[in-house]
This record gives structure tokens, C-alpha cells and sequence, in this order.
């Protein structure tokens, strides 16, 4: 199942206590209680405990040098005070795709008109638009290894929804796995005793499918709309 966080409302069952909250230009996911994250996000990376997670269109020209402190003003603007996993895209965070599977539901904004390959030339400059942030939200208590494991399978499906997108890469003759931008959070239950999320394990298996759904509808929906960038690209 995949659809647009612009139209839901209350989380699914999955995660009865997250609350999406939208106003232009930002989307911020209230978790309801306190999550362990792991992130590779601005604002509250690394490992840690969150709250939140928050997701913010900026201008194409965003050139903040503060933006850690930007994403908490917004937050804060929203009347949320507690502790934030926070992100910032060109996309317009009202195309939020979201998919769900078993135990974990995926959010992301997915930006592909300056997609790479991980192992490709490396670019001259970052590009200062093309992203794709995700959030998935896993309803398992996640040992640290496990959250490690989370955040490899969700990638790998992450890589796996744009070559079924048939994203190319700028830098290689092969298909996209991301772009120089990428941001993930993964937020599972606090506590611990799941060992392993891998793709081979029930838990792993929901991530995967969840984030692949999120992230193919989300680059199927970029490509129709700037599908000309790919062409240029590749010259």
C-alpha cells in the first residue's frame, strides 16, 4: 500500500501513536512517544532517541549555514518542542509517498533529476536539488546492531525501487542508487531484543517492502514530471 501524505491523516495501526502534521512546506511525523533512531540526518543523527521526524521544502537556492537550528525553528513553529530527526529537501514535501508492510511504514520525498551511482565518477560539485529523505517507522525494539541492519535493508530497497523506476545514473552507465544528498531515519520501538533486520528476517522483510513502495512511487512520480533532466544527464 503507498499514497501520498498529503492525504492521510492518522497513522495506519501499525504505529497507532504517530500523528502527521502538515503545513506548506513541511511535514512533521509526532511519533507520540519516544523512538531510538538511527540517522544519517542534519538535524539528530547518529544514534539516539526522537521524538519527531520533520521534513522541509526549501528554495532550490537554499543556502543556510545553520540549518540544524533552522529545522528546530520550524518544529517549533508547528508548537513541537521535543526531540527531532530532522531533514531538508527541494521537494515539495506534500508529494510524501508513504508505504507500509507487516511492522514498518516508510515516508519519502524522492528527488531524482541529479541521481548517481554510488560507485560512479565522482561529481565535480553536489547538486543543490535531487534528494531522497526517508523515515521508516519499525514497531520492533531494535538491539544497535539491528538498527544498523534496518538501515542497510531499507537502503538496498531504496536502490532496488529506483533501477524498477529505471533512474540512470549522471556519473555511470548503470542505474541510479541514490544521489549525493540521501538522508535516512530509521525509528524502531525503544528498548531492545530484536537481534537482526536484514532482509532474510520478518521484520527486515516489511522495512524492504515498505521503503520499496515509498521510494518506486515517489521516483516514478519525479521522472513523469522532469523527465527531461535524465537526458540531459546522461550527455
Amino acid at each position: 500500500m503507498a499514497g501520498s501524505a498529503a492525504r492521510s491523516g492518522e497513522a495506519s495501526a501499525g504505529s497507532a501513536a504517530a500523528r502527521i502534521v502538515r503545513r506548506p512546506g513541511t511535514l512533521l511525523v509526532d511519533f507520540g512517544a519516544p523512538r531510538r533512531v538511527l540517522s544519517s540526518a542534519v538535524l539528530g543523527g547518529g544514534i539516539g532517541v526522537a521524538h519527531g521526524w520533520l521534513n522541509a521544502t526549501v528554495a532550490r537556492d537554499y543556502d543556510r549555514l545553520d540549518p540544524a537550528v533552522d529545522l528546530t525553528e520550524r518544529a517549533a513553529a508547528l508548537g513541537f518542542d521535543g526531540s527531532l530527526v530532522g531533514m531538508l529537501t527541494a521537494v515539495d514535501v506534500d508529494r510524501c509517498e508513504i508505504g507500509e508492510r507487516g511492522r514498518a511504514r516508510a515516508f519519502a520525498t524522492v528527488g531524482v533529476g541529479h541521481a548517481l551511482a554510488a560507485a560512479g565518477t565522482r561529481p565535480r560539485a553536489v547538486p543543490t536539488v535531487g534528494t531522497i529523505n526517508l523515515l521508516v517507522l519499525v514497531d520492533a525494539p531494535l538491539d544497535d546492531a539491528a538498527l544498523a541492519g534496518a538501515a542497510q535493508t531499507a537502503i538496498e530497497a531504496k536502490a532496488q525501487a529506483l533501477a524498477a523506476a529505471a533512474v540512470p545514473a549522471a556519473n555511470a552507465d548503470c542505474h541510479a542508487t541514490g544521489t549525493a544528498t540521501d538522508a535516512f531515519c530509521i525509528a524502531a520501538l525503544p528498548g531492545g531484543g530484536e537481534p537482526f533486520a536484514g532482509p532474510a528476517t520478518a521484520i527486515g522483510a516489511d522495512i524492504a517492502h515498505a521503503v520499496h513502495r515509498a521510494v518506486l512511487a515517489g521516483a516514478r512520480a519525479d521522472r513523469a514530471d522532469f523527465g527531461p533532466l535524465f537526458e540531459e544527464a546522461r550527455r
